[in-house]
Protein backbone atom coordinates (compact mmCIF):
# COMPACT_ATOMS: atom_id res chain seq x y z
CA UNK A 1 0.00 0.00 0.00
CA UNK A 2 1.53 3.21 -1.03
CA UNK A 3 0.31 6.28 0.77
CA UNK A 4 0.60 9.60 -0.91
CA UNK A 5 2.84 11.97 0.98
CA UNK A 6 1.11 15.12 2.25
CA UNK A 7 4.42 16.94 1.75
CA UNK A 8 3.60 17.16 -1.93
CA UNK A 9 2.17 20.66 -2.38
CA UNK A 10 -0.37 19.48 -5.00
CA UNK A 11 -1.99 17.05 -2.54
CA UNK A 12 -3.64 18.26 0.66
CA UNK A 13 -4.10 16.21 3.83
CA UNK A 14 -7.76 15.68 3.02
CA UNK A 15 -7.02 14.44 -0.50
CA UNK A 16 -4.28 12.19 0.90
CA UNK A 17 -6.74 10.59 3.32
CA UNK A 18 -9.35 10.18 0.59
CA UNK A 19 -6.84 8.56 -1.76
CA UNK A 20 -5.51 6.28 1.01
CA UNK A 21 -9.05 5.26 1.88
CA UNK A 22 -9.82 4.50 -1.78
CA UNK A 23 -6.63 2.48 -2.07
CA UNK A 24 -7.53 0.48 1.06
CA UNK A 25 -11.00 -0.22 -0.32
CA UNK A 26 -9.48 -1.37 -3.61
CA UNK A 27 -7.01 -3.67 -1.84
CA UNK A 28 -9.77 -5.01 0.44
CA UNK A 29 -11.92 -5.79 -2.64
CA UNK A 30 -8.99 -7.60 -4.29
CA UNK A 31 -8.33 -9.59 -1.12
CA UNK A 32 -11.98 -10.53 -0.81
CA UNK A 33 -11.96 -11.70 -4.43
CA UNK A 34 -8.86 -13.79 -3.75
CA UNK A 35 -10.46 -15.28 -0.66
CA UNK A 36 -13.62 -16.13 -2.61
CA UNK A 37 -11.58 -17.86 -5.28
CA UNK A 38 -9.59 -19.79 -2.66
CA UNK A 39 -12.78 -20.87 -0.89
CA UNK A 40 -14.24 -22.01 -4.18
CA UNK A 41 -11.14 -24.05 -5.02
CA UNK A 42 -10.75 -25.51 -1.53
CA UNK A 43 -14.42 -26.36 -1.06
CA UNK A 44 -14.56 -30.16 -0.46
CA UNK A 45 -17.56 -30.58 -2.76
CA UNK A 46 -15.71 -28.88 -5.61
CA UNK A 47 -12.58 -30.91 -4.92
CA UNK A 48 -14.63 -34.13 -5.10
CA UNK A 49 -16.20 -33.02 -8.37
CA UNK A 50 -12.80 -32.22 -9.79
CA UNK A 51 -11.41 -35.58 -8.62
CA UNK A 52 -14.37 -37.47 -10.08
CA UNK A 53 -13.96 -35.69 -13.41
CA UNK A 54 -10.23 -36.47 -13.42
CA UNK A 55 -10.74 -40.15 -12.60
CA UNK A 56 -13.54 -40.39 -15.15
CA UNK A 57 -11.31 -39.04 -17.90
CA UNK A 58 -8.47 -41.36 -16.81
CA UNK A 59 -10.81 -44.36 -16.86
CA UNK A 60 -12.11 -43.43 -20.30
CA UNK A 61 -8.55 -43.07 -21.58
CA UNK A 62 -7.58 -46.45 -20.11
CA UNK A 63 -10.67 -48.09 -21.62
CA UNK A 64 -9.90 -46.61 -25.03
CA UNK A 65 -6.31 -47.85 -24.83
CA UNK A 66 -7.49 -51.31 -23.78
CA UNK A 67 -9.98 -51.48 -26.62
CA UNK A 68 -7.29 -50.48 -29.10
CA UNK A 69 -4.89 -53.10 -27.72
CA UNK A 70 -7.57 -55.79 -27.96
CA UNK A 71 -8.34 -54.79 -31.55
CA UNK A 72 -4.66 -55.00 -32.46
CA UNK A 73 -4.24 -58.44 -30.84
CA UNK A 74 -7.59 -60.00 -31.76
CA UNK A 75 -6.16 -63.08 -33.56
CA UNK A 76 -3.84 -63.90 -30.67
CA UNK A 77 -6.63 -63.45 -28.15
CA UNK A 78 -8.85 -65.74 -30.25
CA UNK A 79 -6.22 -68.46 -30.38
CA UNK A 80 -5.61 -68.25 -26.64
CA UNK A 81 -9.36 -68.35 -26.00
CA UNK A 82 -9.84 -71.40 -28.21
CA UNK A 83 -6.91 -73.18 -26.55
CA UNK A 84 -8.31 -72.39 -23.11
CA UNK A 85 -11.71 -73.69 -24.15
CA UNK A 86 -10.20 -76.93 -25.43
CA UNK A 87 -8.18 -77.44 -22.26
CA UNK A 88 -11.24 -76.80 -20.11
CA UNK A 89 -13.42 -79.11 -22.19
CA UNK A 90 -10.91 -81.93 -22.78
CA UNK A 91 -12.54 -84.36 -20.33
CA UNK A 92 -16.08 -84.02 -21.77
CA UNK A 93 -14.67 -84.23 -25.29
CA UNK A 94 -12.66 -87.37 -24.48
CA UNK A 95 -15.74 -88.98 -22.87
CA UNK A 96 -17.80 -88.16 -25.94
CA UNK A 97 -15.17 -89.68 -28.26
CA UNK A 98 -14.87 -92.83 -26.14
CA UNK A 99 -18.67 -93.19 -26.04
CA UNK A 100 -18.71 -92.96 -29.86
CA UNK A 101 -16.05 -95.68 -30.09
CA UNK A 102 -17.97 -97.93 -27.69
CA UNK A 103 -21.19 -97.46 -29.61
CA UNK A 104 -19.45 -98.47 -32.85
CA UNK A 105 -17.96 -101.59 -31.28
CA UNK A 106 -21.25 -102.63 -29.64
CA UNK A 107 -23.31 -102.61 -32.88
CA UNK A 108 -24.55 -106.08 -33.96
CA UNK A 109 -22.76 -107.53 -36.99
CA UNK A 110 -25.76 -109.33 -38.44
CA UNK A 111 -27.70 -106.27 -39.48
Amino acid sequence: MSTISPKDPAVTDRESVILSHAERRNLRRKLKGSIDVAQEVLNPRNQVRKLVALKKSQAKKAADETIQAVKNKAPLIGIVGAATLLVAARRPISRWISSLRKSKTNTPVGD
